[in-house]
């Protein structure tokens, strides 16, 4: 169901290409426009868009803007240190969790059920790479242990899942509305 033709897929490129901009703002300091939806954007990617070079695009458009707050706007830069690349890894997680459903996905409360749980494990490895990264990256793992690093981080888990949750639904939904309106225009002869 989720496999577009070139021209939807170019369309789903973009909208996600400016949804990340837009939402990643909050690192700008203006946390209270709309929450992160990057872990949603490359769940949703990954879902959509077939060429896996545009893992890379997005990973390349998250360090632009991440350096754009740092360098522009002023935020601390406490995050970018050597565990940074565990991003690379983390969003990647994200953006193969869904791999699967995209050519056999049938809409039904299973189908639904299976890819939201796609996505929640894709988010929990997301935020257990990620952390792993900043934990040893940002020198936490000589100051902390382990176990009270993951007390203390462990808190901001479900932001992260309910965003991710509710960004990739608002997604879904719209991609399986315009499947129903526009049927077989928007799917690839492949």
């Amino acid at each position: 169901m989720f496999v577009l033709n070139s021209r939807h897929e170019r369309l789903v490129i973009l909208l996600l290409t400016i949804a990340m901009a837009a939402t990643r703002i909050e690192h700008f300091g203006i946390s209270r426009i709309a929450p992160d939806a990057s872990t949603a954007i490359f769940f949703l990617a990954g879902l959509l868009i077939g060429n896996p070079l545009w893992l890379v695009a997005f990973l390349v458009e998250a360090l632009a803007l991440d350096v754009t707050a740092i360098k522009a706007v002023g935020v601390s830069p406490a995050c970018i240190t050597f565990g940074y690349f565990m991003m690379i890894p983390a969003y990647a997680a994200l953006w193969f969790a869904p791999r699967s459903f995209r050519a056999d996905f049938h809409p039904s409360l299973f189908g639904f059920t299976k890819l939201a749980l796609a996505c929640i494990a894709g988010l929990v490895a997301f935020f257990v790479l990620s952390n792993i990264g900043y934990y040893f990256g940002g020198g936490y793992s000589t100051s902390l242990g382990v176990a009270e690093y993951a007390r203390r981080v462990v808190r901001y888990f479900p932001y992260y899942l309910e965003a991710t949750l509710l960004y990739s639904m608002a997604g879904v939904g719209i991609a399986a509305v315009a499947f129903y309106f526009g049927g077989h225009r928007l799917l690839a002869a492949r």
